[in-house]
């Protein structure tokens, strides 16, 4: 083979290996968010700024699923429950089916997104933040549920969601609840809730739960300290130091949620693994002196 053949055989070997490495790094297609179909949708809520917003109209909802339907995807991946900016409006779906859609809009750095938790994230047009304004002040404002609570002998006990796993359980209660303030609201005195009255308790066998008798089922509520600089989470106490902003805010939406909610939550924060790791630690040192 001839010096000028050898070489463009060469250069044709490249160009064939070239085409078929840019082939293979292509990044594979956004997947689209997920929305209910319009004639399906039984529920829409706008959260900002801690207040929640119904949105009763139909020609809304239809403009709303409209503009979500036609984002630009980002190509940017979405690994979190909710986004890593500081301000975010959520956008919350529900179906006749029951089946819940929850997306993200917010600005960072000039530019608008909508985020939908492991699902992508997404260029709206400018149309999406004018028509949630319009929303948020036409709509009908909704007081939102507070996690089931009861104050018994002074201190606040939450709802954990759990059952209780005690056997052979005396008859003889320790309380009564005698009286109830609304959902929205908090217990201000002893043996008040804000899920109801007439139901009986008992002191746990763990430190610091109570445990409630509701329709048949007894329920474990757990006591939270009132030092503000710890903050609860799935049965443990972390230091607010040791977390990140991004954190302490993911944990004041999760500890606003019922029980039945957060047992529904599949992913949590990495330094809420990482502090729950140094907690079991000093836990176990304390023990042993």
């Amino acid at each position: 083979m001839s010096h000028g053949l050898k070489k463009g055989f060469i250069g044709m070997i490249w160009m064939v290996y070239a085409a078929v490495m840019s082939a293979c790094s292509l990044s594979p297609a956004a997947e689209p968010a997920v929305l209910p179909p319009e004639e399906s949708v039984q529920t829409v809520s706008i959260k900002r700024d801690g207040e929640t917003t119904d949105c009763g109209s139909r020609e809304q909802i239809g403009e709303l699923l409209s503009i979500l339907a036609d984002m630009e995807p980002t190509g940017k991946q979405s690994v979190q429950d909710v986004p890593q900016a500081e301000e975010y409006t959520s956008i919350h779906f529900e179906d006749t089916e029951d089946h819940d859609y929850t997306l993200f809009y917010y600005e960072k750095d000039g530019t608008d997104y909508v985020e939908q938790p492991y699902q992508g994230i997404y260029e709206p047009a400018p149309a999406l933040g004018v028509l949630l304004d319009e929303i948020l002040e036409s709509g009908e404002t909704v007081l939102n549920d507070r996690i089931p609570m009861v104050m018994a002998d002074g201190a606040m006990y939450y709802d954990t969601g759990r059952e209780s796993t005690v056997t052979g359980r005396c008859g003889v209660m320790d309380g009564e609840i005698t009286s109830a303030v609304e959902r929205t609201e908090v217990p201000s005195e002893n043996n008040q809730s804000n899920f109801g009255a007439g139901y009986g308790y008992q002191w746990g066998p763990e430190e610091g739960t109570l445990e409630v008798c509701i329709d048949g089922k007894w329920m474990v509520f757990k006591r939270r300290y009132a030092d503000d600089s710890r903050v609860y989470y799935a049965g443990r106490w972390y230091n607010k130091s040791g977390l990140s902003e991004d954190t302490l805010r993911w944990l004041a939406w999760y500890n606003g949620l019922t029980g039945e909610e957060q047992a529904s939550i599949s992913s949590e924060p990495t330094d809420l693994l990482d502090e729950s790791e140094i907690s079991r630690a000093e836990e176990t040192d304390a023990q042993v002196d």
